[in-house]
C-alpha cells in the first residue's frame, strides 16, 4: 500500500465524529499520576507486593499510538485500526485487571481455544436433514462494545470475581472504570484523539471485555429462543451453530436485538461445506468431518528451505505446519492433505527426501515433555556456518545452557513503520551521547556517552540543572559535569543523539560501555571504560574504527 493511500484511509477512519474526537491536551501525564495513585493505594492496603507495585507503576508513559492493518481479503483493502498500548500510562494495571476479569468466562460452555478443540467438539457429530451449518460474525465488535453494559455486567458478576481477588468491590470498580473508560485515547501523527464508544483493539483489557459481552449476549439470546441451536461454539466474535433451517432468521434477529450497536452477519453452508476458523466443515452423509482450510488469499509461504535461518528453525516450522494440517483434518482426508503438504513444501524449496522424513516424523507422537533440569537460554545473532560450529563446540556447558539463534535480516526492515514516531526527547531506556561545545574562543571535540531509564528530556534536564551548579561548587556528579567544572566548557545539548534503545538494564549498561570504548581516547569524557571487565573482549574488534551508531538495538553485541 502506498503511504498516501494509507494516510488517507486512516484519516477517513478518524473523521468519524461519532467514534473519535480530537483532544486539545495530551492527558498522558494526568493518567500516569492517577495510575500511580491507584497502584500506591493497592500497595498501602497490602493487596499487592512491592515487586508488583514496581511493575505496575510507570514514570515514562507515552500515549498509545494507532495504526492500521490492511484487510487484504476484503474489497478495497480497508484498514483495521489497532491501538498499541505498550508503554501507555495504565498498560500494566490494565493487564493486572484483565487477569482477574478473565475468570468470569473461564468456564464458558461456548468458548473454544483453537481449531483442534473445535474438531474434538463437532467431528463425527450427527446432523439432521432439516438442519444447517451456519456461522455468525459481529460487525466491528470492539468499537461496538457498550461500555456501561460492561461495567454493569462486571458488578453483576462480583460474587464470582471476588473469589480471585482481595480488592474491595468499590476500589475494584474504580480501577476497572479507569482502565476501560479513561484509557481510550491515542496519538496519530501529532494529534491526540479520544475514542468515544467501544474499546480500542490492542488495549490489554479489550479481548476479555469483548468475551464478557459475547458471553452475556449468548446467555441472554439462548433464553429467548424457542428452538436453540443444537451446537453453539464461539471463538472471540465468530460463532458456529447447527440450527434448524426455518429458525436461521429468527436466531439472527434474536442476536441482533441484544444491543443496537452489536450487529451480526450470517453465512450458511454451501453444498454441505462451511469454512470456520482455519477448517472446513463438511457433510459426509449425516456426519460432520473437518478438513484443513486456507483462504484464497493465502500466500503459501513458510520459511524457505534455503533462507539464512538455523536449519532447526526451518525444519521445526515446517513440521509444525504439517502437524496442524494433519491434526485439523479427519483421517478420510489424509491422502488429499498429504498432496497439499508436498505442494506447499516443494514451493518453498524443500528437498523430496526432507519432505518424506518430515511427513513420517509428523505422524509420531509429539514429545513435549520438558527436561527435569531447567535450561538457561541464551539468544545470539545467527551467522550461517559459524553458528552451527558454535553449537557443536565445547565453549559452553550444554547440560544447563541452550543457544537460541535470532536472525537479524527480517522482512520488517523492508517496510515503513505505520506507528507514529516517538520524538527522541520522549524515548526512554536509551544510550545517548552529548558533544562538548567548548568556549567561544576554544573549540572542543570531546564526547560524553550516557544511559538512562527515564525519558531523554528528563535526563537532559538533570544535566542542565547540574550545569547551573558548576560554578557554585565542585560538581563531580558525572564526567561531563567534571569536565565543564574544570574547563568552563558548555555541553552542546542541542546536538544530543540517541545511539541505541534497550529495555534490559544489563544489556543497556553493556551497550553504553561499547560506545564509550568506541570513542577515541583523546575525546572521551567518561570515567569508566569497562563493564564487568568485559571491554577487552570487544576492544580488538572496535579499535581503529570510526565512531558509529549501530542500526539496531543489540546488534553490536
Amino acid at each position: 500500500m502506498e503511504v498516501d493511500d494509507y494516510n488517507k484511509k486512516m484519516e477517513e477512519i478518524l473523521m468519524d465524529l461519532t467514534t473519535y474526537r480530537v483532544q486539545r491536551q495530551d492527558p498522558t501525564s494526568r493518567l500516569q499520576n492517577k495510575n500511580n495513585c491507584l497502584v500506591d493505594k493497592l500497595f498501602k492496603m497490602d493487596l499487592i507486593t512491592k515487586s508488583e507495585r514496581n511493575r505496575l507503576t510507570t514514570t515514562t508513559a507515552l500515549p498509545p499510538r494507532i495504526y492500521g492493518l490492511p484487510k487484504i481479503h476484503k474489497e478495497g483493502t480497508p484498514l483495521r485500526p489497532i491501538c498499541s498500548a505498550i508503554g501507555s500510562p495504565s498498560y500494566g494495571l490494565c493487564k493486572y485487571i484483565a487477569e482477574i476479569l478473565k475468570n468470569i468466562t473461564s468456564n464458558s460452555t461456548y468458548n473454544i481455544k483453537n481449531t483442534l478443540e473445535f474438531k474434538e467438539r463437532i467431528n463425527n457429530t450427527y446432523i439432521f436433514d432439516d438442519e444447517k451449518l451456519i456461522s455468525f460474525d459481529v460487525l466491528s465488535l470492539f468499537p461496538s462494545i457498550p461500555i456501561q453494559l460492561v461495567l454493569d455486567t462486571i458488578q453483576e458478576k462480583w460474587v464470582m470475581i471476588k473469589e480471585f481477588t482481595k480488592i474491595p468491590k468499590q476500589l475494584f470498580m474504580e480501577i476497572t472504570t479507569f482502565c476501560i473508560k479513561e484509557s481510550r485515547y491515542f496519538k496519530f501523527k501529532n494529534t491526540i484523539y479520544t475514542q468515544l464508544k467501544g474499546m480500542p483493539m490492542g488495549a490489554p483489557t479489550s479481548p476479555i471485555i469483548a468475551d464478557i459481552i459475547m458471553e452475556k449476549l449468548l446467555d441472554s439470546s439462548m433464553e429467548k429462543l424457542r428452538y436453540k441451536p443444537r451446537i453453539l461454539s464461539k471463538y472471540v466474535d465468530d460463532l458456529f451453530a447447527i440450527v434448524r433451517e426455518n429458525e436461521i432468521q429468527n436466531t439472527l434477529d434474536t442476536l441482533n436485538n441484544f444491543d443496537k450497536n452489536i450487529k451480526f452477519t450470517v453465512e450458511v453452508e454451501n453444498n454441505g461445506k462451511l469454512a470456520y476458523l482455519d477448517s472446513e466443515i463438511n457433510r459426509r452423509g449425516n456426519r460432520l468431518k473437518l478438513k484443513w482450510y486456507k483462504k484464497e488469499i493465502a500466500s503459501g509461504r513458510i520459511i524457505n528451505f534455503n533462507s539464512k535461518h538455523p536449519k532447526s528453525m526451518i525444519v521445526n516450522t515446517a513440521l509444525g505446519c504439517i502437524r496442524k494440517m494433519l491434526l485439523t483434518s479427519d483421517e478420510v482426508y489424509n491422502k488429499e492433505i498429504k498432496k497439499e503438504i508436498v505442494t506447499l513444501l516443494r514451493n518453498n524449496d524443500f528437498p523430496k527426501h526432507t519432505i518424506r522424513r518430515l511427513i513420517k516424523k509428523a505422524k509420531l507422537p509429539n514429545n513435549t515433555e520438558k527436561p527435569g533440569k531447567p535450561l538457561n537460554f541464551k539468544s545470539l545473532a545467527y551467522v550461517p556456518q559459524l553458528s552451527e560450529r558454535l553449537v557443536k563446540s565445547d565453549c559452553y556447558n550444554k547440560d544447563n545452557t541452550k543457544i537460541a539463534h535470532k536472525p537479524y535480516n527480517t522482512l520488517k526492515q523492508f517496510f515503513n513503520k505505520t506507528k507514529s514516531t516517538i520524538p527522541n526527547m520522549d524515548k526512554s531506556n536509551v544510550v545517548y551521547k552529548i558533544p562538548c561545545k567548548g568556549k567561544v574562543e576554544e573549540a572542543c571535540n570531546s564526547i560524553y556517552v550516557g544511559t538512562t531509564k527515564s525519558k531523554l528530556k528528563t535526563r537532559l534536564s538533570q544535566h542542565k540543572s547540574d550545569l547551573k551548579q558548576c560554578h557554585q561548587q565542585n560538581n563531580q556528579k558525572t564526567a561531563l559535569m567534571a569536565h565543564c567544572t574544570a574547563s568552563g566548557h558548555i555541553p552542546n545539548f542541542d546536538e544530543t543523539k540517541i545511539l541505541q534503545q534497550e529495555q534490559h538494564y544489563s544489556k543497556r549498561f553493556t551497550l553504553e560501555m561499547l560506545h564509550i570504548i568506541n570513542v577515541p581516547t583523546n575525546t572521551r569524557l567518561n570515567f569508566k571504560s569497562d563493564v564487568d571487565n568485559s571491554a577487552h573482549i570487544y576492544k580488538h574488534l572496535l579499535r581503529g574504527s570510526q565512531y558509529h551508531t549501530p542500526r539496531r538495538t543489540g546488534q553490536t553485541c
